[in-house]
Formats: structure tokens, sequence, C-alpha cells
């Protein structure tokens, strides 16, 4: 057990001394922890810093549109709006999909989440962090109202978020 241990020890010394830590537990260690950071602060700060997170997320957002849109080359359309929130909660641990298409309305699920199951996490963190999302979407298309329908903060099976030509 001794030699084993020692040589597991070695060799992940020698992952880290070289930079060999996969890009995948990199990401899925810093998604987690800006869950964990957020959700932290969140429960800080009083009603009023509460509200001035979810501002700055909210102009976060909208400041995040255009490289987002140029990134992913898509257009501002409803589509587009639905593409970028799709690539964005990728980016931070959340799955999600198109659920519903038609040309007035898109229905987004997400169905997992690095965050939901974080220690004192709940719906108005949710919403509370969203703000960057909606931010996205009015800064995408400011024709393209964001709703959020149903939570898995509140027990829902699936996040939904209703993108709605106004």
């Amino acid at each position: 057990m001794g030699e084993e241990m020692g040589f597991i020890s070695k060799l992940i010394e020698l992952v880290v001394k070289h930079d060999l830590i996969p890009a995948r537990i990199r990401w899925r260690k810093s998604a987690s922890g800006v869950g964990r950071l957020f959700n932290d602060v969140f429960h800080m700060l009083n009603e009023d810093g509460r509200r001035n997170l979810a501002e700055l997320l909210y102009d976060w957002g909208i400041d995040d549109a255009d490289e987002v849109v140029k990134m992913l080359k898509i257009e501002r359309n409803l589509h587009g709006c639905a593409v970028a929130l799709i690539t964005t909660n990728s980016i931070f641990g959340i799955k999600s999909h198109i659920a519903r298409e038609n040309s007035n309305e898109i229905i987004i699920h997400a169905t997992k989440c690095l965050w939901k199951n974080k220690k004192n996490w709940t719906p108005d963190v949710c919403a509370s962090i969203e703000n960057y999302d909606m931010g996205l979407v009015k800064g995408i298309n400011k024709n393209i109202k964001y709703f959020c329908t149903k939570r898995r903060s509140k027990g829902d099976k699936v996040c939904e978020i209703i993108l709605r030509k106004s």
C-alpha cells in the first residue's frame, strides 16, 4: 500500500509540476468556485446589496452581448438569444437545450447545474444570478423578453426559460 501511494503521490506531483491538469478538471473546479463565491457573497449582503449585485450582473450581461454575438457568429434574433444563453450556461456548468421553438417563442430547459446543490443555494440566489442572462438577452436584442417559469432550486424537474418576441 505504501509503495502504491508513493507512486501515486509522485505521479500527481509530476502532473502538477508540468501543468498537465486536464482542462475539464480545471474548468469544473473554477465554475463550481464561481457559484460558491456568488452564493456566499449573496448571503453576506443586505437587500440593497443584493439589488446592487443583481444590477451589476445585468449590466455585465449587456456589456458581454456584442462579444458573445461576434464570438458565436449568431444573429441578433430570438434563436441567437437562445444559442447565447445555452452557450453561457454551458460555460458555468449548466446543461440546457431548446425544448420548443416557434417563430415567436423559444423554451429552454436546464436539466443540470453545478450550483443547485451548493450549501445555502436558494431560488433567490438563482434569481439574482440569472440577471446576467436577462442582461445578455437585452444586449443582444431589446425586443426579446426573458421569463423564468420553473426552477430546479424550487423543486421543479427543470429550470424553464421562455424567450419571447415583444
